[in-house]
């Protein structure tokens, strides 16, 4: 009876040492692609981590850089690439996103607004609205700065009757820096924005 007892013992442990070994080997090749190839994701199925896998960590500070990484991907020239990483952007976009934190606590405009930025050659301003939440924001200047600035005409905004919520102009640059007279910029601005809606002119410069 000892030998016909002994015989299930000794088949268990020559089965555990073969799964063992099965999954020390299933370890090896996993760690080996890893190694190899899981960074650049060569194989068509297998990726550790794809290369358009983002991280995005949320905390004080961090929303500017993400939306200029946004904007990044999205801009042809280096220089704008370049703007978009100056002290000088990054701190304007903070200016603006103060300035419009307490347009939308007095209840000149919410989420859901539509929103123009006038005459603004960079676009800060319209980021910064779409930092606070307002995606639905477009700038207008002579000359185009994508994706966030596009070009208009002299006499004339590139927009329907009552299409905004909001109109903004920042920096006192429609006394300065305007295409067309200021008499015009206010009658298009009348024409563009909605009856119950809000223009702001800012006269503060960004500091």
């Amino acid at each position: 009876m000892e030998p016909t007892a002994g015989k299930p013992n000794f088949l268990r442990n020559i089965l555990v040492k073969v799964l063992l070994f099965g999954v020390l080997i299933i370890i090896v090749r996993f760690a080996y692609i890893v190694t190899t190839t899981g960074e650049s994701c060569n194989l068509g199925d297998f990726c550790f981590l794809p290369d358009n896998f983002n991280f995005v960590i949320a905390g004080t500070g961090t929303g500017v850089s993400t939306s200029n990484k946004a904007v990044e991907s999205t801009s042809a020239g280096t220089s704008q690439s370049d703007l978009y990483r100056s002290k000088d952007w990054i701190k304007a976009v903070h200016f603006y996103s103060d300035v419009f934190h307490d347009l939308v606590s007095d209840g000149y405009m919410s989420a859901i607004s539509k929103t123009l930025c006038v005459e603004t050659p960079r676009g800060d301003d319209v980021l910064a609205l779409k930092e606070i939440g307002i995606l639905d924001s477009i700038g207008i200047y002579k000359k185009a700065s994508k994706p966030l600035v596009i070009s208009s005409k002299e006499n004339r905004l590139p927009f329907d009757e009552n299409t905004f919520d909001f109109i903004f102009s920042g920096g006192d640059r429609l006394d300065k820096t305007a295409q067309r007279p200021l008499d015009l910029t206010v009658s298009e601005i009348q024409r563009t924005l909605k009856p119950e809606g809000f223009f702001v002119a800012h006269s503060l410069p960004c500091p």
